[in-house]
């Protein structure tokens, strides 16, 4: 036996060490090791470092509005995989989320008409769903990605969730299936789906006419927050609410205590009542709101809580950058598509200056002509090709068409060189047009982990088109009402407003070992971070339990696993988070070391 780091132990344990170095690194999961948005580089002084497109969450969320309901997919494979309630009625005994003390008062169900539309992806890959509620109670509602961070309400020993238990790429929502879960009692949250975390009721009720949640994004996070601090708008109310994405409890959005930041008025023009349609957040942490209807934006510093500005979309004869849906880029210029129009729309606010470009000319494979833009996203830098990144929209009528048998409504999508707006062909066609029965009326546009643009069409199903062919892939039909414009895959979050990374590795002991070391060699250039957090657990079970303590965050090697507290176990799990706030230098992961004993069995 030995010691390490000064920590003693028991005389007869026996002494083990395990090494993670480039040679050993593994991204692929298990408990051999995971890792998101991370790479390795091979060789003595290589290493894990974030990717250049830091969004390797291989799903998305798709709100199906009219039947108040989530749809999760892969994007690997196109099938959807899942699909939840919007809203589930607080549960003060077995729900995460703020504290209560007298359950549902505000009267949440599953079966209401809570029109979600928005949704954001946090840090660390779960899903915030923004509820429009229209004359009703607006929210927020938050549903994990990983089945291990899912909560057993009902006490049953496992997790009750959503999942396509006949592979045909769809869920059912038939209750006889078994695909969705579907209370038989909407007021018992105990019946919903464990993996619907909570609910957080945000604002005053809607009026009669009024809708509440209508923009949801994700900003890089404070005060320790890994997966990032939610922001909620509310469009009757002009407002904008800061979460803690961890629980859902609304927290201050202003250094002087104000829970909400206010937009001006001027920012909707038409209506004083009219908040924000969607918002998303850039790499210098302003939130960006967008009203389409009085052509304004507002931006907002979400350290301070403080409108710095609004602005003006130019509306003139030649111009118009009216929008639905808007992206932010690599330099936190914010794009925006043309609806009513033929043009895409730069705002530069480093210059104060606007650029657009016309799309007029460009026909589709099939010869229609480029409709109403509507929905927008941009990649991540492209070397050396497109130094700027990629800008892809969505076409959503073909207005233009002189044969009045095609002017109707389509699925199209464009691309343009971020940096000189020219259009990027598919081979001899302008853009893609895959219009049919079943694919119109195409709204956001969102990238996957590829890099690969996926658009969902509000007839009922979503789509992509490959980069390198445009081959169009569709998803299943399910019933009309796919109406989501935001950062719906989290690659906006995960690639400009916060690059981030996250890489863990379980070790195997013995049963009652004691951990004693961690050791880690890491570079941290300016403008970087890179942490490391251990939890233990007897069974694996018990180390993914998320009312298991995580010990962290550190910075210095070595750490005394002792004296910090880590309990007996037979498992150990080593987390690390790289993450810049350049968006362009990264932190390197180069080694790590672990050191446990074990109970001796016999003469050491």
């Amino acid at each position: 036996g030995g010691g390490a780091g000064g920590a003693p132990f028991d005389a007869g344990d026996m002494f083990n060490t395990g090494t993670v170095d480039p040679t050993t690194f593994t991204l692929d999961g298990g408990l051999s090791g995971e890792g998101t948005g991370l790479r390795v580089i091979p060789g003595p002084d290589g290493g894990l470092v974030l990717t250049s497109n830091t969004s390797e969450l291989y799903f998305m969320w798709i709100a199906n509005a009219a039947q108040g309901t989530v749809s999760k997919y892969d994007t690997r494979t196109g099938k959807e995989v899942g699909r939840y309630y919007s809203v589930i009625p607080k549960d003060c005994a077995n729900s995460a989320g703020p504290p209560c003390t007298s359950g549902n008062v505000h009267g949440l169900l599953g079966n209401q008409a809570h029109s979600p539309s928005r949704t954001a992806i946090d840090l660390l890959g779960d899903v915030w769903i923004a509820n429009r509620a229209p004359a009703l109670q607006g929210s927020v509602t938050k549903v994990a990605n990983e089945r291990a961070d899912c909560i057993d309400r009902n006490a049953n020993g496992r997790i009750d969730t959503s999942q396509d238990r006949n592979n045909d790429g769809e869920i059912s929502t038939d209750p006889d299936a078994g695909e969705m879960i579907v209370p038989s009692n909407y007021a018992d949250p105990t019946q919903y789906d464990e993996c619907v975390l909570f609910t957080t009721p945000v604002g005053a009720p809607a009026g009669a006419n009024d809708v509440a949640g209508r923009a949801v994004t994700v900003g890089a996070g404070t005060n320790g927050n890994r997966s990032g601090d939610v922001w909620l708008g509310t469009y009757h109310e002009r407002r904008f609410y800061k979460l803690n994405s961890r629980n859902g409890q609304v927290v201050p959005a202003r250094l002087d205590g104000g829970l909400f930041v206010e937009l001006p008025v001027e920012f909707s023009a038409v209506d004083s009542r009219v908040g924000a349609y969607g918002a998303l957040i850039d790499g210098l942490q302003r939130l960006w709101a967008i009203y389409p209807g009085g052509n304004r934006m507002a931006i907002i510093d979400t350290v301070t809580g403080n409108v710095l500005a609004t602005v003006s979309t130019p509306m003139t004869s030649g111009l118009n950058c009216s929008s639905y849906g808007f992206a932010v880029d690599s330099r936190n210029r914010i794009w925006l598509p043309s609806w009513g129009g033929t043009d895409v729309c730069r705002y530069d606010r480093a210059t104060d200056t606007w650029v657009s470009f016309s799309v007029a000319a460009a026909r589709s494979q099939i010869g229609s002509e480029f409709g109403w833009g509507r929905g927008i996203a941009v990649s991540a830098p492209i070397m050396p090709t497109y130094p700027e990144g990629i800008v892809y929209m969505s076409g959503y009528l073909d207005v233009y068409a002189a044969d009045p048998r095609r002017n109707a409504d389509r699925a199209q999508l464009i691309r343009l060189d971020a940096r000189t707006g020219a259009i990027i062909p598919y081979g001899t066609a302008g853009f893609i047009d895959a219009s049919d029965m079943n694919t119109k009326w195409s709204i956001g546009v969102g990238l996957d982990g590829d890099g690969e643009p996926w658009i969902n069409n509000y007839s009922g199903n979503a789509m992509k088109i490959s980069n390198a062919t445009g081959a169009i892939t569709r998803t299943r039909q399910q019933s009309a009402g796919l109406y989501t414009y935001s950062d719906f895959t989290g690659y906006q979050a995960r690639t400009f407003t916060a690059p981030v990374g996250f890489y863990k590795r379980t070790f195997e002991a013995c049963a009652n070992a004691t951990w004693r070391e961690l050791t880690f060699d890491t570079t941290t250039p300016p403008s970087t971070t890179l942490q490391a957090y251990v939890r233990a657990g007897e069974t694996i079970a018990e180390l993914n339990s998320p009312i298991n303590p995580r010990f962290g965050a550190y910075t210095t090697s070595p750490v005394d696993l002792v004296a910090i507290g880590i309990p007996r176990a037979k498992y150990l799990r080593v987390e690390f988070e790289l993450r810049s706030n350049d968006g362009s230098t990264s932190p390197v992961l180069r080694r790590f070391n672990v050191r446990w004993s074990c109970p001796a069995t016999g003469p050491n």
